[in-house]
């Protein structure tokens, strides 16, 4: 399968960034949700552990998904669960957790937020609408034709 030039452009330009901020609030996600059930709720059963957890996954790939469809209203739902990220391991602090987990999870939620602001995302994010509204015009082109 051959790809146009445009699409290998696009890739060679915004796939790292768009993949690094994915992994990072990934991370941050992940590590956060250990730091935070393993202080706060460790008498809680591993079945309210596993769908908080589900649950938190569902909404952090709507908001990836929502970004690559080009909806901007995506990266803030990224960005709100980097930061919920943050103060609730901030909030463990009193606690003394585990030093690798907290200063980590703390540098990657702020890692996510800072590619997730970066030039080149934004960029991406605009590329990704403009596309969005050019297959809306294209479908309603369609639609009219028929």
């Amino acid at each position: 399968m051959k790809r146009s030039p445009a699409f290998n452009e696009f890739v060679q330009r915004y796939f790292g960034v768009f993949i690094g901020a994915w992994f990072t609030s990934l991370v941050a996600v992940a590590w956060s949700f250990v730091l935070v059930w393993g202080t706060w709720f460790r008498a809680g059963s591993k079945d309210e552990m596993r769908a908080s957890l589900v649950a938190l996954l569902v909404v952090f790939m709507l908001g990836h998904g929502a970004v690559v469809r080009g909806r901007a209203w995506g990266a803030w739902i990224v960005a709100a669960i980097c930061v919920a990220c943050l103060v609730l391991v901030i909030g463990t602090y009193g606690q003394r957790p585990h030093l690798f987990l907290f200063s980590a999870s703390v540098a990657f939620a702020l890692g996510a937020l800072l590619l997730l602001n970066s030039r080149r995302y934004r960029e991406m994010r605009e590329v990704l609408a403009q596309q969005r509204q050019l297959r809306r015009a294209q479908k309603l082109k369609r639609r009219d034709r028929v």
